[in-house]
């Protein structure tokens, strides 16, 4: 079950999705974790996994 948060309009799903890919979440998350930092992802693996990300949201419509 899904339910709105009316200031954005988001699911409360996507919403925690947001959050979690956050750099001050993961940063917090690693420190308390004691875990390494990974290195910054280069801008070409960026651009794919915003496509892949897009992808799975689905078609977009586009105007002619």
């Amino acid at each position: 079950m899904t339910t709105s948060n009316k200031a954005d309009h988001q699911s409360v799903s996507e919403a925690f999705r947001k959050v979690i890919r956050s750099e001050g979440y993961q940063h917090n998350v690693q420190t308390f974790l004691n875990l390494g930092v990974e290195p910054e992802l280069s801008p070409t693996l960026q651009s794919l996994l915003a496509a892949i990300d897009r992808a799975k949201q689905g078609p977009t419509e586009e105007v002619p």
